[in-house]
């Protein structure tokens, strides 16, 4: 999700190696591009929580993702309320983030130490996970907690 937002790939600028792991498990996450809608970031900040029992399923997100969808078409959605969003709302939100797309660069300079195919990474001793303060304030944010309550 991250990466279609800002046209990169997460952490295409950094070594691929225990440093960036820790990092990981301490709270990094990677960024958003310009204009990314707050559920959109919300969605995938809940996707990428350290606590996996509190990720979303499968399912879960789908259904999200579709009324997302839905919400971009047919008059017929412009109504219909879900997740504590009409879809006229929901539209709006993605074509007002439209606007950047033609500002996000999909070119960048590959780290080759960045690699981005399957792999066995073993690291041994990384820290328990855990979020990043910006990633907690999303996921614990009462009042912007509308459009993705899932469970």
């Amino acid at each position: 999700m991250a990466e279609l937002s800002s046209g990169k790939p997460p952490f295409y600028e950094r070594k691929h190696d225990i440093s960036l792991a820790l990092e990981i498990c301490n709270g990094l996450r990677p960024e958003f591009g310009k204009g990314t809608p707050e559920i959109y970031k919300k969605l995938a900040y809940k996707c990428m929580n350290a606590n996996s029992n509190q990720r979303p399923t499968a399912s879960e997100f789908l259904d999200v993702f579709d009324f997302w969808l839905e919400s971009l078409h047919p008059e017929s959605y412009k109504e219909k309320e879900k997740f504590g969003y009409k879809g006229k709302e929901i539209k709006a939100m993605f074509e007002e983030a439209d606007k950047e797309i033609p500002n996000i660069s999909t070119s960048y300079k590959k780290n080759p130490d960045a690699i981005y195919t399957s792999r066995l990474l073993t690291f041994n001793n990384l820290t328990k996970p855990v979020n990043s303060s910006i990633m907690t304030s999303y996921l614990n944010d009462e009042e912007n907690d509308k459009g993705i309550v899932l469970f």
